[in-house]
């Protein structure tokens, strides 16, 4: 039994009072927040608010930094077949935040998997819960959920930082491999969480476009400019409003997805391609690399002709849970072709 069923276990005599501090509470969290927009686009949209965020702190963990944050609970979407809105509930105090990257390039590290959040008063767990993986507009690819505290006080927080699960190219081949705990002291205020920065769009909300990148003093997960990326790069077109870039690289085509305006790299989907100059029509792998970072590859059989077509197909829609603003977008299926 945790510390939170005790609680609740142990306070039955008084839960008229505590329900009306309950619901209390939950009007403050949730007041603030716009309703969804009823006419969203099916596409990347300017969201209707942004929270700010506090950093907790950031922890090196064997090759990988890990830092975390907490911000106001969040609504947010998880995409599984169907795309499921989650709601905040009346014991959600903040919505918990990390980030993964190399510590030596600071790329940012994108694993699909949950990693777990554990959350700890007096050697008591007061919440453990696995982070979805996340895209949001402000942040880009990080794991949240919203977590439940026992009011103000100090607490451990542990997050697990996962193997990385996909392949590793160049000065990445072999990493990332082991699992490790990263932990963090919270010293949590609701006032202060309170004085955390909001800010609404009731001019533009739900326009095409999106909500500027926070300026912090962390990593976000980019995807490299097209002018930087090796080889010739093209821009093959957009599934879902997902932006799809390829190049090819010493015998390897290279897929680059990512959002617009802001160019953050997407994982999760599945992808094939066709180049068929080397008669190769199949499914891509996910890697990373330093100067890559998140993006999809094949080993070609040969060098493709000047002038080939490359065909990308979105087989299936990116897995990642979004934030406001990008529940809509990189749903779809589809294929789409350029000249190499």
């Amino acid at each position: 039994m945790n510390r939170r069923t005790f609680l609740r276990a142990g306070a039955v005599g008084a839960a008229g009072g505590l329900a009306g501090c309950s619901e209390l509470f939950a009007q403050r969290s949730t007041a603030r927040i716009p309703p969804v927009l009823d006419d969203r686009p099916e596409a990347v949209y300017r969201p209707t608010h942004i929270e700010g965020m506090e950093m907790i702190g950031t922890q090196t963990v064997g090759d990988r930094t890990v830092g975390l944050f907490y911000s106001f609970p969040h609504r947010f979407w998880t995409v599984a077949g169907d795309t499921n809105r989650v709601e905040i509930q009346d014991d959600h105090s903040v919505h918990l935040m990390a980030s993964v990257w190399d510590r030596e390039t600071e790329t940012v590290i994108p694993v699909l998997d949950q990693p777990r959040f554990t959350i700890i008063q007096d050697d008591s767990v007061v919440d453990e819960r696995r982070a979805w993986p996340m895209l949001s507009q402000n942040m880009g690819f990080h794991f949240g959920e919203n977590v439940e505290l026992d009011g103000d006080g100090t607490y451990t927080v542990e997050v697990e930082a996962l193997p990385v699960g996909i392949e590793t190219v160049g000065a990445f081949d072999g990493r990332f491999a082991a699992e490790h705990t990263a932990e963090f002291t919270l010293k949590y205020a609701e006032s202060e969480r309170n004085d955390v920065p909001f800010e609404e769009f009731p001019d533009t909300a739900g326009e095409r476009a999106a909500a500027d990148p926070m300026g912090m003093s962390m990593p976000l997960s980019y995807a490299p400019p097209v002018g930087e990326l090796p080889g010739s790069p093209v821009t093959v077109g957009s599934v879902g409003d997902a932006e799809f870039v390829a190049t090819v690289e010493d015998g390897a085509l290279i897929v680059s997805p990512r959002t617009p305006y802001n160019g953050f790299s997407i994982p999760g989907f599945s992808l094939s391609a066709a180049v068929e100059s080397v008669g190769f029509d199949d499914a891509l792998t996910d890697a990373i690399g330093p100067t890559l970072g998140a993006h999809y590859r094949a080993e070609l059989d040969g060098e493709p002709e000047s002038g080939d077509t490359v065909t990308i197909t979105v087989e299936s829609p990116s897995s990642l849970s979004r934030h406001e603003g990008y529940e809509t977008a990189f749903l779809e299926r589809g294929s789409v072709s350029a000249t190499l």
